[in-house]
């Protein structure tokens, strides 16, 4: 018998057709559903006019050349070089559109914020892991206008100068701590970030990063990284596919509610026991006892929902300011020679008898300079900031889909060489003419004068951008006026090399690195020191 006659006979065998129906069936049918569910341009001719970019794989799109969260900023960056300052990817089964240059963030975050202030579905992180409640991937709509109001009136920028005497405390205290444990930096930096947003918040201080509520809160945090990392969860990127199994899509339900039962208790203790505070007329003044007293059930937030909208400050608070401190000490290591020219205004603004206070910071425009270009220079997460379109939208002759996540693509922008001079380089000298704060910037009628997009835009930027900027000048003015941050020396006087490595996960955390940190002078130290013990003296809040 031939080849092909055993083989034909194998074919027409009733084994080999079972077996081979049992595998198309299942594959034919998960086509035609995915070809039903997943838009395409025969059923919607409009998709022909999308914005250009990747074509991507079938099924998974452009998945795979963002998996790498380190990479990803480098690929986005790219993609605009070569599609243009808007362009379309598919992820999984949904449309993400990459708003990446000033104007088109403004034309479409800012002028259509009624379209482009949703949120994508997220079945994890959203509809499992916080039972619908976390305000940072609420669908725009009633009730997160309404979590947002209250979040803005006590963050707002007259509210937000309520906050300075806990952030120059808080401050006071870091100096001392880097006085005393100079190599634990980057917890000093963490520790300071977490607890102003816990005094702010909730009332309670963070006095040492050995704090059982501060390593509770971390936890929480890391597994929001886990959560959110693009790429990690199937589901996120095919938010259809719920009545899979999720054993076919990595136990993904079973993971969302071991997070909400480990995160929910985290968040409604801490409700639980202010409210108790506040019944007894023992709880300091902050934001959750003015945001209990003015009664949420009203407006329709439930205990729950409160729980994680306070929370959610505390999210948003921690790992960021605390992640841009540390990301402002790297730069100082890796440049000397920006630290030496701010150092030079502060001798000259300041002078060497006491510390920066918050008037100074009128009169130190490189020292605001050096704060601006670490927000452009390493932006606080990998990603962008991701927004969801609530309609159908045409831009410039390009359809935009109902339900596409449509990113501020701040990476592309912060490194694009026609909007800045050699990108790369850290250079505060470029932004000597940017006077203003950047909630001012966020605001300007004109793109072309936003400083950075780092607190975002639209209706969903950051409310917290006022009290941010203070943490930022306080802390940044104070350590270069006080140390000298320098490179390590091996015994041989070589200079030991700088880590300037991200760690994996959403936000742009620094790797450890080597940082020797000393203060200026005897003198220099013992203000410093008396400083922080007059303020410690003085506690009363």
């Amino acid at each position: 018998m031939t080849i092909l006659g055993i083989f034909g006979s194998v074919w027409a065998s009733p084994l080999y057709l079972k077996v081979t129906l049992g595998i198309a069936i299942p594959i034919l049918t998960l086509l035609a559903i995915y070809f039903i569910i997943v838009p395409n341009s025969i059923k919607d001719p409009r998709r022909r006019h999308l914005p250009p970019g990747p074509k991507g794989l079938p099924f998974i799109g452009s998945l795979l050349d963002l998996a790498d969260n380190d990479a990803i900023r480098h690929t986005v960056n790219a993609w605009r070089a070569q599609y243009g300052d808007i362009y379309y990817t598919k992820i999984g089964g949904t449309d993400y559109i990459w708003l990446s240059s000033p104007k088109v963030v403004k034309d479409l975050m800012d002028r259509k914020s009624g379209i482009y202030s949703s949120r994508s579905p997220s079945p994890l992180a959203q509809d499992v892991a916080s039972a619908g409640r976390r305000q940072l991937f609420m669908p725009y709509g009633p009730r997160w206008r309404s979590v947002r109001k209250h979040s803005h009136a006590l963050l707002n920028l007259s509210t937000s100068t309520n906050y300075q005497m806990i952030q120059d405390f808080e401050s006071k205290v870091l100096l001392k701590e880097l006085l005393q444990d100079p190599n634990d930096f980057m917890d000093i930096n963490r520790r300071y970030s977490a607890s102003v947003i816990m005094r702010v918040t909730y009332g309670y201080r963070i006095p040492s990063w050995d704090d059982p509520l501060i390593k509770r809160i971390y936890s929480v945090l890391d597994r929001f990284t886990e959560m959110t990392s693009p790429g990690a969860w199937a589901i996120e990127s095919f938010p259809s596919l719920t009545w899979v199994p999720q054993a076919l899509m990595g136990n993904w339900r079973s993971y969302g509610q071991r997070v909400f039962e480990q995160d929910s208790a985290v968040y409604v203790d801490l409700w639980n026991r202010l409210k108790q505070e506040t019944d007894a007329g023992i709880a300091k003044d902050c934001f959750t006892k003015t945001f209990y007293l003015n009664d949420p059930a009203k407006a329709g937030i439930d205990d729950l929902a409160a729980a994680y909208t306070c929370g959610g400050l505390i999210e948003a608070g921690s790992e960021t300011t605390g992640t841009t401190l540390n990301n402002f000490m790297l730069c100082m290591v890796l440049f000397p020679e920006v630290q030496k020219r701010a150092q030079e205004e502060l001798d000259c603004v300041v002078g060497s008898e006491r510390l920066p206070q918050w008037e100074d910071e009128a009169n130190l425009p490189y020292v605001r300079s050096v704060i601006k270009e670490v927000m452009r220079w390493r932006p606080v997460n990998k990603f962008g900031m991701p927004h969801a379109t609530s309609e159908d939208d045409w831009y410039e002759g390009m359809f935009i889909p109902k339900g596409s996540v449509v990113v501020l693509n701040w990476w592309a922008i912060h490194y694009n060489p026609d909007l800045w001079s050699n990108p790369s380089a850290f250079d505060p000298s470029r932004y000597l003419n940017h006077t203003a704060s950047a909630a001012h910037y966020m605001n300007t009628a004109d793109p072309s004068e936003r400083d950075h997009f780092s607190y975002g835009a639209g209706r969903r930027a950051c409310p917290g951008v006022h009290v941010a900027e203070r943490s930022l000048f306080i802390n940044v003015s104070r350590v270069l006026w006080g140390f000298h941050l320098l490179k390590k020396k091996c015994k041989d006087g070589s200079e030991v090399p700088v880590n300037a490595n991200m760690e994996p996960g959403f936000f742009s955390v620094p790797q450890q690195f080597e940082c020797d940190i000393r203060p200026r002078s005897e003198k220099h130290a013992s203000i410093m020191r008396e400083e922080s013990k007059m303020a410690e003296k003085g506690l009363d809040f």
